[in-house]
């Protein structure tokens, strides 16, 4: 039996670095991930979520439209708004081989 989740989706809290601030202190962004179209019952539909939620990190992290301080990704902003994702991403995976819905 294949479950759908047509509406999931994960909540993920980023937490942008300061280092391109300046000394400012770390802003905290919540980000939408939709897990629409995956079945999170199979390891190759977490994988997407977890690419996904990458996506959102790196977007979130190194925003297109900020004054670059420097050229480099803020590769520690993304690490950590990926490991701050991940019990979601583990919560979703349970709950889908329930047939329940999380959240």
């Amino acid at each position: 039996m294949k479950i759908h989740y047509a509406a999931a989706a994960a909540i993920v809290a980023l937490c942008a670095s300061g280092t391109a601030l300046a000394g400012k202190a770390p802003q905290t962004v919540k980000l939408s991930v939709s897990a629409d179209g995956l079945d999170l019952t199979k390891a190759a539909d977490i994988r997407k979520l977890r690419n996904r939620i990458a996506d959102a990190a790196a977007a979130a992290c190194d925003p297109a439209d900020r004054m670059i301080v420097t050229t480099l990704p803020d590769y520690q902003c993304r690490r950590e708004a990926i490991a701050g994702a991940e019990p979601t991403v583990q919560e979703l995976s349970q709950a889908a081989r329930r047939g329940a819905m999380a959240r």
